[in-house]
């Protein structure tokens, strides 16, 4: 029997300082290759496009940036002529798309900084990134569910959506929290409504709830329930008049059922954190912000996706062990269970610091700024490959070919020293 030969590598007993500092030489002139080189390089781009079958994909992410900026302009000068006030407080860049601390419409405390964030033309971009990710190409169906907190981010959903060509059928809600949609006589109802007139946006709503709690205004007076319904009323579209969170994540599934006939959504958006939409603030922390995937795809052919079996919705809602509808139900919940991807466009702030987006400005963003027009980012590319490079270089200083130290060998690059000179290590 033979005895078990231990494996044999080839390792110097010593490294030398040259090759150290080689090494490090070499490390320093990646980092260096990598931040000089600009992250976007138009061939690369356009390649990018097309691996997404959307050749064009950066121009249209341009295009929608260019709608969402017309769009907050021109709500910008209704709101000068309607005589609103315009804090410097609260809008240090007068961009107009900042609401009041308080008003009669207003149902939670807001986060300003998220709303001034939001308020970034290229957000448009951003949604639109986030839609191709998801999988949504042109043409495709998407159901889109939103408020009035933040109507910036409502503005880059809708622009995303007309510039890639794809078909939402949208369900908003009127009521909104601190510093958004929320000046009484000015709410996204109203807003959707004039940039429609405008020509800047095709896409309207299919129904608008009251919104707030319960999707119904609960707890609200009736002072403000019926300024809710008269802004609903202003924007010429119907009403959806649930009773309860359960009542209204039922009509709205009939909804998007029904606007779809025998077709399919690829995708839900939501904007905000309605109840009905996506559990509200629980609901947000839960799903944060984002592409959010479901566990596990099921049939594409699921009960609400066709009108014919709308009526059968409630067999996706996600029940507890008693068999009653659990809390965590919602509209993007039902999606995700069956088997559809959620975009959760919530966390302004995060969502700004992932794509290089500044954060609550004080200055009007210009189109074009920030990462996210990147699609294929030369500089990660590199970075890998300057990884991969600075691997070899550890692997030949630390490890390197016997044929390599044969070589120094004869050249004496390891001196005259036996202890210094590489030998077989067991």
């Amino acid at each position: 029997m033979k005895p078990e030969m231990k494996k044999l590598y080839y390792r110097p007993q010593k490294i030398s300082s040259w090759s150290l500092v080689s090494l490090a030489i070499g490390s320093i002139a990646v980092v260096v290759a990598i931040r000089s080189v600009p992250a976007r390089w138009p061939v690369l781009e356009k390649l990018a496009g097309v691996a997404y079958q959307i050749p064009d994909l950066q121009d249209r992410m341009f295009d929608a940036s260019e709608r969402a900026e017309t769009a907050f302009e021109t709500i910008h000068c209704r709101r000068v002529q309607m005589g609103h006030r315009l804090l410097d407080i609260h809008d240090p860049a007068d961009t107009g798309m900042i609401g009041p601390s308080m008003s009669m419409v207003t149902t939670l405390p807001g986060h300003l900084e998220a709303k001034q964030t939001s308020v970034n033309p290229n957000f448009a971009a951003v949604a639109m990134r986030l839609l191709v990710d998801a999988g949504v190409r042109p043409g495709d169906r998407i159901a889109v569910g939103c408020t009035g907190s933040f109507p910036a981010l409502n503005i880059a959903v809708y622009s995303a959506a007309e510039s890639l060509g794809c078909r939402p059928v949208i369900i908003s809600s009127a009521a909104s929290s601190q510093f958004g949609a929320n000046e009484p006589d000015l709410m996204w109802p109203d807003m959707e409504k004039l940039l429609h007139d405008e020509g800047i946006l095709s896409y309207r709503s299919l129904t608008i709830s009251r919104g707030g709690f319960q999707d119904c205004a609960a707890g609200m007076t009736d002072d403000t329930r019926r300024i809710l319904e008269a802004s609903i009323n202003r924007s010429g579209l119907p009403l959806m008049n649930s009773v309860s969170d359960q009542d209204a994540i039922e009509r709205r599934m009939l909804a998007y059922a029904e606007a779809v006939e025998d077709d399919t959504y690829v995708v839900y958006i939501n904007v905000g954190g309605g109840d009905a939409s996506v559990g509200g603030t629980t609901g947000n922390d839960q799903l944060g912000e984002g592409v959010v995937r479901p566990v596990s795809r099921l049939s594409p052919s699921r009960l609400f996706f066709t009108a014919s079996n709308a009526s059968l919705s409630t067999e996706n809602a996600l029940p507890t062990s008693n068999g009653v509808p659990s809390p965590d139900d919602s509209v993007a919940a039902r999606f995700l269970a069956s088997g559809v991807p959620v975009i959760n466009m919530i966390n302004a702030v995060k969502l700004a610091k992932q794509y290089n987006l500044p954060i609550a400005s004080t200055r009007i963003i210009p189109v074009g700024e920030g990462g996210v027009y990147a699609v294929a980012d030369m500089r990660r590319i590199l970075a890998v490959l300057g990884i991969v490079v600075i691997s070899l270089l550890t692997l030949v200083v630390v490890r390197p070919p016997k044929r390599l130290v044969d070589a120094g060998k004869k050249r004496g690059w390891f001196g005259d020293q036996a202890k210094s000179q590489p030998q077989w290590m067991v």
